[in-house]
C-alpha cells in the first residue's frame, strides 16, 4: 500500500517481484483556510479495504494467499488516535498544512536558533510542515484533545493500526517529524520538552521490516483479508520511493515526480547544507541516510492544467493526462519561450519560501494550450535540477545516476524534457510507477523471509529504459533555467505583497466588505 497525497495505491507482487494488479483511487483534500490542508483517515482506510477486496476478487486470489500486507504513505501528518482508539479529528492536518509558523519559531529561539535545530533533526525543507510544530499547535489550540490522545501517528501508521491494532512508526517517518535525534536515531528529549510533547504519546521507533502485528478479525472482515496475516510496520514514502527505486550505492541518486516532485541521494552519513536545508532522513536499512530536497508540487501541476480545463463549461471531451502528452509533443523545447514557475503549493525546497506561488511569464498572444502544458513540465524539470546541484555539491561521490521514478515517469516527453534539462541519462526500472509500493513489499517480503535482503530483492527488477540527453537542446534550456532563476528571484517581493494580501481576502470572506 502507498497511501500518497493525492490518493492511494494498492499493489500485489508476487515473489518473482511480478505485479499482479494494481488499484488507485483519488481522495478528497480540504483547504479551509490560508496553509490549511486536511484529509480524512477515515476515508483513507474504506479506500484502502476496497482496493484490497477488490483486488483479491478481481485476481482470484485466497486471501490465505496473501504473505504481509506492507505499508507506506505521506509523511509528517498529526492523526490524534484517543484512548479508546478512535480519531480526534477527522478530516486531519497533513503534511501540506502549514499553520504552524509561530511554533517553528518558538523551537529555534528556545533552542538557540534554526541552525541548530536543522543540525540536531536533520530537517530541511519547509519546517511548518512538520509533524512536531502540528503537535504543538494542536496543544495550544486543542488542549482538551490533546489531553485525550493516545498516540500520534502517522497516515501509513493508522491503516497499520486498523489492521492489527498495534502502533509503531519507523525511523524514516521518525526521522521527518523534527522530534528525532538523526544520529542516535532516537526520539529527542530536547525537542519533546521545547515543544511541550509527551513522549508516551509518541509510538515507539522500529525496523521498517519488523511484524507490526496481525489482521484482526474485525478488520478481516472490512477488508477481505485473512485474519493473522503479517502486517510490517513500513516507512515514509520518500525512503520508501528511495528503497523501492533501488537506492543503495553511495551517490545514487533518483528523481520522484508524484504530486510533489524531490530528488534523493544515498549516503553514509548525514548530509546537511544550512542554506539549502537538505533534509536528511534515516534510510530503511538503518545504516545510513537519505538526503532529499522535496518541492511541492510537480505532478500537482499537471494534474491542475488537466482539472483547470475541464473546468470549462461546454468541454465536449474531457482532457487526460495522453491529451496532455500529445499537447506537449506539438510543441517544441523551450516552449515558444514561455516560462512557468510551479509553485502552487508555497513552501518547499529549493526555496523554502511559504509565499512562493506558481506563475506563467513571457505570455503573448501566440501561445496556446500546447505550450502551457510543455512549459508546465520544464517548470518541474527546472526545479528538479535546482535541487539536484544542491545535492551534488554537497555529496563527497556526486552524483553517479538519476532514475525517476513516480507517475511522471510514465510520460515519455517528461522523461525526455527531464534528461534535456540535466543533460544526463535517466533510468527507469520496471517498477517506475509502482516504485513506493514495491518499495513496501520490500520491507513486507524480507519481514516474512521472501527474500532474504533488499539487495536480494531488487535483483529481480529490470531497466525499463534509459532517456538519453540530447546535446541541441542543453544550450536553450540552460539559458531557460538561467531566465527561471532570475524570475523568481525579482518576483520574491511580489509574492510577499500578495501574501499580506490574501490575509486581507480571508478576512473579507469571513466578514464580509
Amino acid at each position: 500500500m502507498d497511501l500518497g497525497s493525492t490518493g492511494i495505491k494498492v499493489t500485489v507482487f508476487d515473489d518473482k517481484a511480478q505485479i499482479l494488479g494494481s488499484r488507485y483511487k483519488e481522495y478528497q483534500t480540504l483547504y479551509p483556510g490560508i496553509n490549511m490542508v486536511l484529509q480524512s483517515p477515515t476515508e483513507w482506510w474504506k479506500y484502502f479495504c476496497d482496493a484490497s477486496k477488490d483486488l483479491l476478487d478481481s485476481l482470484g486470489i485466497l486471501p490465505q494467499e496473501i504473505a504481509c500486507v506492507a505499508p507506506s504513505g505521506q509523511m509528517s501528518a498529526l492523526i490524534p488516535i484517543g484512548k479508546d482508539g478512535g480519531l480526534l479529528m477527522d478530516p486531519c492536518l497533513i503534511w501540506a498544512d502549514m499553520r504552524t509558523t509561530e511554533q517553528v519559531k518558538d523551537v529555534a529561539k528556545g533552542y538557540g536558533g534554526q541552525d541548530k535545530v536543522y543540525d540536531m533533526t536533520g530537517i530541511g525543507l519547509t519546517e511548518e510542515t512538520f509533524t512536531g510544530y502540528k503537535i504543538m499547535w494542536f496543544h495550544k489550540e486543542k488542549p482538551e484533545l490533546y489531553e485525550q490522545t493516545q498516540c500520534f501517528l502517522q497516515p501509513k501508521e493508522y491503516i497499520g493500526f486498523r489492521l492489527t491494532g498495534n502502533m509503531a512508526t519507523d525511523y524514516s517517518d521518525a526521522s521527518e517529524t523534527a522530534m528525532m535525534d538523526i544520529r542516535k536515531r532516537t526520539w529527542s528529549e530536547d525537542m519533546l520538552r521545547l515543544m511541550h510533547i509527551d513522549k508516551e504519546k509518541l509510538p515507539p521507533i522500529r525496523h521498517s521490516w519488523d511484524i507490526l502485528g496481525y489482521v484482526t478479525e474485525e478488520a478481516a472482515k472490512e477488508s477481505g483479508l485473512m485474519a493473522g496475516t503479517p502486517v510490517c510496520v513500513g516507512g515514509g514514502d520518500v525512503s520508501i520511493a528511495a528503497l523501492g527505486a533501488g537506492i543503495g550505492e553511495e551517490g545514487s541518486c533518483y528523481f520522484y515526480i508524484g504530486s510533489g516532485s524531490w530528488v534523493g541521494m544515498s549516503s553514509k552519513e548525514p548530509l546537511l547544507d544550512y542554506n539549502h536545508k537538505i533534509a536528511c532522513l534515516c534510510n530503511l536499512s538503518g545504516d545510513g541516510y537519505f538526503p532529499h530536497m522535496v518541492g511541492l508540487a510537480g505532478g500537482l501541476c499537471h494534474q491542475w492544467a488537466r482539472n483547470l480545463f475541464n473546468q470549462i463549461p461546454g468541454m465536449e471531451k474531457a482532457v487526460d493526462y495522453a491529451m496532455i502528452e500529445e499537447a506537449v509533443g506539438r510543441s517544441l523545447p523551450g516552449a515558444g519561450g514561455l516560462l512557468f514557475l510551479p509553485y502552487l503549493r508555497g513552501g518547499g525546497a529549493p526555496t523554502q519560501n511559504i509565499n512562493a506561488r506558481g506563475a506563467f511569464l513571457g505570455l503573448e498572444a501566440r501561445h496556446g494550450y500546447d505550450d502551457m502544458c510543455r512549459a508546465i513540465m520544464e517548470g518541474v524539470a527546472y526545479i528538479l535540477r535546482e535541487m539536484i546541484e544542491v545535492l551534488d555539491q554537497k555529496s563527497h561521490s556526486g552524483v553517479k545516476e538519476i532514475i525517476l521514478i513516480g507517475g511522471g515517469a510514465k510520460s515519455p516527453a517528461w522523461r525526455q524534457i527531464i534528461a534535456d534539462v540535466m543533460q544526463r541519462p535517466i533510468v527507469c526500472t520496471t517498477m517506475k510507477q509502482e516504485a513506493n509500493t514495491w518499495g513496501a513489499a520490500k520491507c513486507g517480503g524480507v519481514s516474512v523471509g521472501l527474500w532474504e535482503s533488499f539487495e536480494a530483492a531488487q535483483k529481480l527488477v529490470t531497466i525499463e529504459n534509459v532517456t538519453q540527453p540530447r546535446k541541441e537542446a542543453g544550450a536553450l534550456y540552460d539559458k531557460m533555467y538561467q531566465a527561471f532563476l532570475n524570475a523568481y528571484g525579482h518576483l520574491v517581493p511580489t509574492f510577499d505583497e500578495l501574501a499580506e494580501c490574501r490575509v486581507m481576502i480571508e478576512k473579507f470572506s469571513k466578514e464580509g466588505f
